[in-house]
C-alpha cells in the first residue's frame, strides 16, 4: 500500500507502532461493516492538486482522506495492497476523491513515546475500514468478491546458519520495539524488540517490502532480538529492502526472498465513477475543523547552517526552519507552485526565516502536523498578521509549460490496463536513480492519454515544472511511458564542482558533466517537447505585504 511504502523513516521513532498501521495480514479479513449507524460522509471529487499519493488524517470523531483513488479506498477498506485488488475500470487508480467521515467512536492517535504503546495497541483503522467499506458499497455501489491468486511476494525461512534470536524472557508480554540512534556511528540505529513470534515479525516489518511476506519458518515460539541498521546514503526503496534483508539474515537468522505466494485478493466486479449525492445538511453534520490559532509565534532570520524548508513538531510547538516569504505564501495558500504569485515573485525578499509557534497546551503539535490543512490555515493567519499580507485571486498571462509532439517515441497501451502515473521505474525494470547515478528522478505512466499525462507532470517533475502543464501534442491515443532525468539542482552542483576542479588544476575549461535535464530527456526518451509559452493562469495577487515582520 502506498502509505506504507513511503514511510520507512517511521522505524526511527521511539516505537514502531505506526509502521504497521496498514500492513496487510494475509488471510485475515475484517469483520463485515455494520449498517446500524447512519453513514455520515462527505464525498466529492478532489480539486486539482497534481497529487500522486493520497493523505489521511485521523482526528476525534473524524477521518479525512484526500486525493484518494477508488483503488486507494479499497486498499485501505479491505487491508490489501494494490496488487491484490484485481478487475475494475481503467480509471480506478487515476481519478481522485476527498472523503470526510464522521465516526463517533474514533479518537486521534496517541503520540506517546511510552514503550508500552506497542505494536498491538488499538489500531484506529479497525474503526475506519468498516466505514470505508460502506462508502464504497453505498455511495459507489462497489460489487466485489474474495478469491485466492498466486501473486509476487516474499517468503521468510530460517537462514542456513540457523536462528540467531533468543527465546523471549516473557513470552506472555506485549510485543514491542524501540529504536535508538548509535551516537558513535552516524546513520546507524539499534532496534530492540521483545516477545515477537515469526508471524508478528512478518506483520510488523512487512511494510518495508513492496509485496506481502509469508512465514515459512515453522517457528512457533516468541523471541527477543536486537539488530543494527545503517541507513547511510540509502535513497531508494531497493536499498532499504536490501539493508533490512541483510540485517534479518545475518543478525536474526531469518532469510527473506522473493517468490510467488497465494494471496487473498479483492476482485472488483462493478463500481460507479460518480458517488451518490451527499446528505443535504452534510456541512452541518461534519463542520469544518476547529479554527486553531498559534498562541505565541517567534519569527527570526534563519541562522547560517540551519536546514532549509524543514517543519518539525514537538510537544505543543511547531518550528518552520529556512523558509522564505515566497515559500510561506505557497504553503499557506496551498499553491501548486510559486509561479502562481505572478509578478510579485521578483518583489518578495529573499530572506529565509525560522518561525517557532506554540499551540494551546492541550493540543499535540504532532497531531496537527498530520493535517496540513490546519497548519496552513494557521500559517495564513500568522502571515496576514505579522507581514500584513492582503491578497485576491485573478487571472494573468504568464510564461507556462506546454507539452508538444516532436516525433513521439511512445508505446501504445493496453486499453484494458489501469491508468496511473507513479514515481520510479515500472516493476521489474532498471532503476535509473541512485547515489552513484547521473540521474536523480524517474517516473512511469500506464495507459494514459497525453491530457492525463500533462495533468500529472507538475507533480512528477517536482521542482522542474512550475505550473499545471497544458497538452498541445495533438495525440489522441493512450500510452505507456517511462522517463528519467537529472534535476537542475544536481546539474548545477555538478557544473560548479567541474568548474572548481578545472580552476584548481589550471585548465582553461572544465570537463563536461554527465546527466540530462528534463527537456532533453523528454526529446530523447519520449519524442516530446516541454516548452514555455504565454498562458492565462490563475494567480494569487498580493495587494499588500511588508518585507519584514512585525516585532516578536
Amino acid at each position: 500500500m502506498k502509505i506504507v511504502r513511503i514511510t520507512f523513516a517511521l522505524l526511527l521513532l521511539p516505537t514502531l507502532s505506526m509502521l504497521c498501521a496498514q500492513t496487510p495480514a494475509l488471510g485475515k479479513e475484517q469483520a463485515p461493516p455494520g449498517a446500524t449507524v447512519p453513514l455520515v460522509v462527505d464525498v466529492h471529487p478532489s480539486p486539482y492538486r497534481s497529487s500522486i499519493y493520497y493523505r489521511t488524517n485521523i482526528g476525534n470523531q473524524r477521518f479525512d482522506m484526500r486525493d484518494a483513488t477508488l483503488l486507494d479506498m479499497i486498499s485501505v477498506a479491505y487491508n490489501r495492497q494494490d496488487q491484490a485488488i484485481l478487475g475494475g475500470p481503467t480509471w480506478i487508480d487515476f481519478d481522485r476523491f476527498d472523503v470526510v467521515a464522521k465516526i463517533s467512536t474514533l479518537k486521534a492517535p496517541s503520540f506517546s513515546a511510552d514503550p508500552t504503546n506497542s505494536l498491538v495497541a488499538q489500531n484506529p483503522y479497525d474503526q475506519i475500514r468498516p466505514v470505508l467499506k460502506r462508502v464504497l458499497e453505498e455511495r459507489f455501489h462497489l460489487v466485489s468478491k474474495v478469491d485466492d491468486r498466486l501473486l509476487p511476494g516474499y517468503v521468510m525461512t530460517v537462514a542456513k546458519d540457523g536462528v540467531k534470536m533468543a527465546e523471549a524472557k516473557d513470552p506472555a508480554a506485549t510485543n514491542s520495539c524501540q529504536s535508538e540512534q548509535d551516537k558513535a556511528t552516524p546513520g546507524q540505529f539499534v532496534v530492540t524488540c521483545t516477545s515477537f513470534t515469526a508471524e508478528q515479525i512478518v506483520s510488523s516489518f512487512g511494510g518495508i517490502y513492496p509485496h506481502p511476506i509469508v512465514d515459512h519458518t515453522g517457528l512457533k515460539k516468541s523471541y527477543d532480538f536486537t539488530f543494527k541498521i545503517n541507513f547511510g546514503q540509502v535513497r531508494t526503496q531497493e536499498e532499504y529492502i536490501r539493508i533490512f534483508t541483510e540485517a534479518f539474515s545475518k543478525q536474526l537468522g531469518l532469510a527473506i526472498a522473493p517468490g510467488d505466494v497465494s494471496q487473498p485478493v479483492i476482485v472488483v466486479e462493478k463500481i460507479d465513477h460518480t458517488p451518490t449525492p451527499n446528505l443535504p445538511d452534510i456541512a452541518k453534520l461534519i463542520p469544518p475543523l476547529p479554527d486553531l490559532e498559534f498562541e505565541v509565534a517567534s519569527i527570526k532570520p534563519t541562522a547560517d547552517g540551519e536546514q532549509q524548508g524543514m517543519v518539525r513538531p514537538a510537544g505543543s510547538q511547531i518550528t518552520f526552519t529556512g523558509l522564505s516569504l515566497q515559500d510561506l505564501l505557497v504553503r499557506a495558500w496551498e499553491l501548486p507552485t510559486g509561479a502562481m504569485l505572478g509578478n510579485a515573485v521578483d518583489l518578495l525578499p529573499k530572506q529565509r526565516y525560522t518561525i517557532t509557534v506554540k499551540l494551546p497546551p492541550d493540543i499535540d503539535a504532532r497531531a496537527v502536523y498530520m493535517d496540513p490543512d490546519q497548519i496552513n490555515d494557521m500559517l495564513k493567519k500568522l502571515l496576514m498578521d505579522r507581514f500584513g499580507i492582503k491578497v485576491h485571486w485573478d487571472q494573468q498571462t504568464l510564461d507556462g509549460w506546454v507539452l508538444l509532439a516532436a516525433g513521439p517515441k511512445l508505446k501504445t497501451a493496453d486499453p484494458n490496463a489501469r491508468t496511473f502515473c507513479k514515481y520510479g521505474p515500472p516493476e521489474g525494470e532498471k532503476n535509473m536513480e541512485g547515489a552513484d547515478s547521473q540521474f536523480d528522478n524517474q517516473s512511469h505512466c500506464q495507459n494514459v492519454t497525453m491530457g492525463q499525462f500533462a495533468d500529472m507532470l507538475q507533480n512528477l517533475a517536482k521542482s522542474e515544472i512550475k505550473n499545471h502543464v497544458q497538452d498541445k501534442t495533438g495525440l489522441t491515443g493512450s500510452y505507456d511511458l517511462t522517463f528519467y532525468y537529472t534535476s537542475a539542482r544536481k546539474l548545477r552542483a555538478a557544473n560548479a564542482a567541474a568548474t572548481a576542479a578545472a580552476k584548481e588544476s589550471g585548465a582553461t575549461s572544465s570537463d563536461p558533466v554527465g546527466g540530462m535535464g528534463i527537456q532533453d530527456a523528454f526529446r530523447k526518451e519520449l519524442g516530446l517537447r516541454l516548452e514555455k509559452q504565454p498562458l492565462s493562469q490563475p494567480i494569487l495577487v498580493l495587494d499588500h505585504f511588508e518585507k519584514t515582520p512585525t516585532e516578536n
